[in-house]
C-alpha cells in the first residue's frame, strides 16, 4: 500500500476570498510540492482578532475572512487569535497557538501529518508549540523580516531558537537568510537548508508591451520603471520617486501594491508616479511586460520573488545590495541585466536606472538568465524533506 503523507501548512501568509493576493508565494510553493510529492494538503491560516476600537482598515478586512473555505480546491481554516496591535508582540505566538489548537486537534484525530510553518514569529513558534502537543514533526521556513526585523526582540529570538532546535528541518529562502538564522539561534549553519523561491516561468515571460500597457491603462509612449511590493518605507520606493526628477521627462514610475506610503509616494512624484494598487498575479505579469526597467530599492529582503518575476519577463533590474538579491543577480550583475546599489544612495540609484533605461540587454537575454530560477530544484528539495519527516528518516 502506498502511504500518502499529509501536510498541514500553518501560516498567516495565505490567500483568502477577502485578501486574494496575501501570501500567494506560500500557495505557489506548497501547491507545487503537494502535486509533485502526491501529498494530501490542507492549510491552517490563523487570522488576528483585534478589538474593534483598534481596528484600522487592514484589520477590518481581516475581520471579514470566513472561518473556513477553499483556495483552488484546497481546504483552508482561518481560526481567530487575539491580537493587540503594537502591544502584544511577545505574546503573539502563544495567542496564535491558543486560537488554532481546536482546529489542529481535529486534524490530528484524522491521523498523522507534518506541520509546515512559514514565517517564524508568531507562526513558526506557534506551530512548534502545537506540534509538540500533538506529537507530529514540523518544519520551519524563514522568509525575511521574521529574522531581519522581528528577531531583534530578545524574547522573540529565544522563542525562535527553541523552535528551531526541535524542528525536523529549518529552511530559509536565501543563503543570506540561512546565515542570519544561524546567527539568531546560535545553531550550526549546516542545520539550515536554503530552499529558494521559484518563479512561474509560464506566467512571467516577455510579451506584447503595447497590449499590456493598453490592458492596464498605462501610457502608450515613454519609458516605464516598475516597482512591485507593499508601499511601506522599508521598500524604498520613495527613493525611486525622487529619482524621477533626475531622469529624462519621458520616464514614469509605475507602482503595483498598496500600503501606508501611498499618499506620500503620489505626492513625491506628482503625475510621473502611477499607482495601480494591489493586483492579482496575472495582472502583475502584464505590468512586467509593459515596463522597461524594474526597481526594488528595499532596505532589507529575504528572496524577493518580484525580482525573479521581472527577470523572467525580460526586465532588467535595479535593486539594493541586500538579502538574497545579490544571489539572484550575481555579485557583479551582467551588463544590461541588472545593477546593485547601496541602500540610501540616491545618486547610485539614478545612475543605474539611467544606464539600464538607455542600454538594457535584449529581453530574450534577460529571460534566458532567469530560467535558472524555475521551481524544479526547490520543489524536489522540499518533497524529499516532507517524505523524510513523515517516515521519521533524518
Amino acid at each position: 500500500m502506498v502511504r500518502v503523507t499529509r501536510i498541514v501548512t500553518f501560516s498567516n501568509l495565505f490567500p483568502s476570498s477577502v485578501l486574494p493576493t496575501h501570501g500567494t508565494f506560500v500557495f505557489e510553493r506548497m501547491s507545487r510540492v503537494a502535486a509533485a510529492g502526491g501529498f494530501a494538503w490542507q492549510v491552517v491560516a490563523p487570522v488576528p482578532s483585534v478589538p474593534w476600537l483598534l481596528r484600522n482598515a487592514e484589520y477590518r478586512r481581516w475581520a471579514k475572512v470566513e472561518p473556513s473555505g477553499y483556495v483552488a480546491g484546497i481546504p483552508v481554516a482561518h481560526p481567530r487569535y487575539r491580537h493587540w496591535p503594537g502591544l502584544s508582540l511577545r505574546r503573539q505566538a502563544r495567542a496564535m497557538a491558543d486560537g488554532a489548537r481546536a482546529v489542529l486537534r481535529e486534524i490530528a484525530r484524522q491521523g498523522p501529518f507534518v506541520l509546515d510553518a512559514h514565517y517564524l514569529w508568531p507562526d513558526g513558534v506557534a506551530a512548534a508549540q502545537l506540534a509538540r502537543e500533538f506529537g507530529v514533526p514540523f518544519t520551519l521556513t524563514a522568509r525575511g523580516s521574521d529574522l531581519n526585523v522581528v528577531a531583534g526582540d530578545a524574547v522573540v529570538a529565544a522563542g525562535i531558537t527553541e523552535a528551531a532546535g526541535r524542528a525536523f528541518a529549518c529552511c530559509a529562502v536565501s543563503a543570506a537568510l540561512c546565515e542570519r538564522f544561524a546567527a539568531v539561534t546560535g545553531l550550526p549553519r549546516l542545520r539550515f537548508v536554503e530552499v529558494r523561491n521559484g518563479v512561474d516561468l509560464e506566467r512571467f515571460r516577455p510579451g506584447d508591451a503595447a497590449a499590456a500597457r493598453q490592458a492596464l491603462g498605462l501610457p502608450a509612449h515613454g519609458r516605464l520603471v516598475l516597482g512591485v511590493g507593499r508601499l511601506v518605507a522599508g521598500k524604498g520606493f520613495a527613493a525611486a520617486a525622487r529619482a524621477l526628477a533626475r531622469l529624462p521627462a519621458d520616464v514614469r514610475l509605475v507602482l503595483v501594491g498598496d500600503g501606508p506610503e501611498r499618499a506620500r509616494l503620489a505626492a513625491a512624484g506628482g503625475d510621473r508616479v502611477i499607482l495601480l494598487g494591489a493586483l492579482p498575479p496575472a495582472q502583475v505579469a502584464l505590468a512586467n511586460q509593459a515596463a522597461d526597467v524594474f526597481v526594488l530599492p528595499s532596505h532589507r529582503e529575504g528572496w524577493p520573488n518580484v525580482v525573479t518575476e521581472a527577470l523572467a519577463s525580460g526586465l532588467p533590474v535595479v535593486a539594493t545590495r541586500v538579502g538574497g538579491i545579490p544571489e539572484i543577480l550575481g555579485e557583479v550583475p551582467a551588463a544590461g541585466i541588472g545593477a546593485l546599489v547601496p541602500v540610501g544612495d540616491d545618486a547610485a540609484l539614478v545612475q543605474a536606472l539611467a544606464e539600464l533605461l538607455d542600454r538594457p540587454a535584449a529581453r530574450s537575454a534577460v529571460r534566458a538568465f532567469a530560467e535558472r530560477y524555475g521551481w524544479q530544484q526547490p520543489v524536489a528539495t522540499l518533497v524529499d524533506i516532507f517524505r523524510r519527516a513523515s517516515e521519521g528518516r533524518p
